[in-house]
């Protein structure tokens, strides 16, 4: 009894193992004819180039036709259109030779390799005009294939799926795309945004303590000149190394409304690049950096959400990724400026002016015997009590920037900072209100500051002046 119960079992996990097998092989789609022959590669299309007149294709409802005369390819249907002769040229290699690894000899029915219905139809003419139709059916993800009936014969062929993926292409895929200049973050040296009737620009200045400027133009009128934050510019920087197309849309330029190009958003972007004279001697050719310039114009946003956009001088309107549109086409003061009122390091200045109650101090420094001292007016002043007082200055904060801000108290001190070269800027303290001390400097910026603060900076001034007296 045991021994029967033990064949049982053994029966019923021969079977289990068998269905197993066989819903493995149906859901591969593999007939038995197919899997009992190994795979071998053959050729089972095979034209030249050059003898193609005329190729058709059958792809997602719409029917694209290339013809190819006095060695030069068109697009039928629209013979102004654009080709990129190298997609071209890339596309047609995907139907001069196609391999099959397996060949189905008696498939039982063509519907379950997809082919009742092709997802894809390619029609191949010859110049003597014969044609040959070649049916893209199901792909079989398992082997890494796809199914393909070769003008209408019966045998179905598995064919290796990179061969569809290439043809299963939309018209602006082989579109000839315009370069976009290889534009390197760290040689980027303007960025200007014109944005609704507001220009913003970011620049590099060696005036500017950071090394860069923000500046916003409105009405003609400049109501911002701020120092930007390097490292943050250097982050904001790399989105205008990385512009790519996303996809063609038109070579017609007359109907720019439809895409919001009449009035766009302009981008320009000034950048440095290295040039070398062609000179037999690499190591001896003379090397010359220039300025650049590339203009970006952005429109208006399609159904999916990328931004259709062209080049100033370019021939043609494509789309590029909202991620990449609204990176280069924002730059946000926020984002980009210190909240110190006055980042100056005493170290990298010239001299410092200070004028307070209606008296002036010049502060400079020298060295001597390898010793850096501080002078005011020429006068030497206690080095440690003096830095404790400027670290006020620089480490000052504004909370808010108002250019309507305006107050007719008079200014209770003003700071000049001067550095050879020409860099000098000058800060204005106001008394405001109860809470803040009104800010004005030399470059139009009015900033609002914690009153105890600054306060507490003009009493640090008060006291090393008193010291420095006696």
């Amino acid at each position: 009894m045991a021994k029967k119960k033990k064949g049982l079992i053994i029966a019923l996990t021969v079977l289990v193992l068998f269905s197993a097998l066989y819903f493995v092989l149906k859901s591969l789609n593999l007939s038995e004819e197919e899997t009992e022959q190994e795979a071998v590669v053959k050729t089972v299309f095979e034209i030249d180039a050059k003898d193609i007149s005329e190729i058709k294709l059958e792809y997602n409802g719409k029917t694209s036709t290339f013809l190819h005369e006095n060695d030069v390819w068109s697009y039928a249907e629209d013979k102004a259109f654009p080709l990129s002769e190298s997609a071209m040229l890339d596309f047609v290699s995907n139907v001069t030779s196609i391999e099959s690894s397996r060949e189905i000899e008696n498939p039982e029915d063509a519907a379950e390799y997809g082919l009742d219905n092709p997802e894809v139809k390619v029609t191949v003419q010859n110049k003597e005009g014969k044609e040959v139709l070649l049916e893209l059916g199901d792909d079989n993800e398992a082997v890494g294939g796809f199914y393909m009936k070769k003008d209408g014969e019966k045998p179905i062929y598995l064919v290796d799926s990179t061969v569809k993926q290439k043809l299963c292409i939309e018209i602006q895929d082989l579109a000839e795309t315009e370069e976009i200049p290889s534009i390197s973050s760290t040689e980027i040296k303007k960025v200007e945004i014109d944005k609704d009737g507001i220009t913003t620009r970011l620049k590099k200045d060696e005036a500017s303590e950071t090394g860069w400027t923000y500046e916003k133009i409105q009405a003609g009128k400049n109501v911002a000149s701020v120092a930007a934050d390097s490292g943050k510019v250097s982050s904001l920087m790399g989105n205008y190394s990385g512009v790519t197309w996303q996809e063609f849309v038109s070579y017609d330029k007359n109907n720019l409304a439809d895409y919001g190009l009449d009035a766009p958003v302009a981008v320009s972007v000034d950048y440095e690049v290295t040039e070398t004279a062609e000179e037999d001697d690499e190591e001896a050719a003379e090397k010359t950096k220039i300025v650049k310039n590339v203009v970006f114009y952005i429109g208006k946003q399609n159904e999916a959400g990328d931004y259709y956009a062209m080049l100033k001088d370019g021939k043609y309107i494509y789309t590029i990724s909202a991620g990449t549109a609204e990176g280069i086409m924002t730059i946000n003061e926020s984002d980009l400026v210190s909240s110190l009122v006055a980042d100056y390091s005493f170290a990298d200045l010239d001299k410092v002016t200070f004028v307070r109650n209606n008296e002036t101090y010049v502060a400079t420094k020298k060295e001597e015997k390898s010793e850096q001292k501080y002078y005011l007016n020429d006068k030497e002043v206690d080095k440690t009590v003096f830095s404790e007082f400027f670290s006020k200055v620089t480490s000052m904060e504004w909370q808010s920037r108002s250019i309507e801000a305006e107050t007719n108290n008079p200014s209770e001190m003003t700071i000049m900072f001067e550095k050879n070269g020409g860099m000098k800027v000058t800060v204005d303290y106001y008394s405001y209100d109860a809470n803040f001390y009104l800010i004005v400097d030399s470059k139009g910026n009015k900033m609002l500051a914690n009153k105890m603060k600054v306060r507490e900076m003009l009493e640090a001034f008060d006291s090393m002046i008193e010291e420095w007296q006696e």
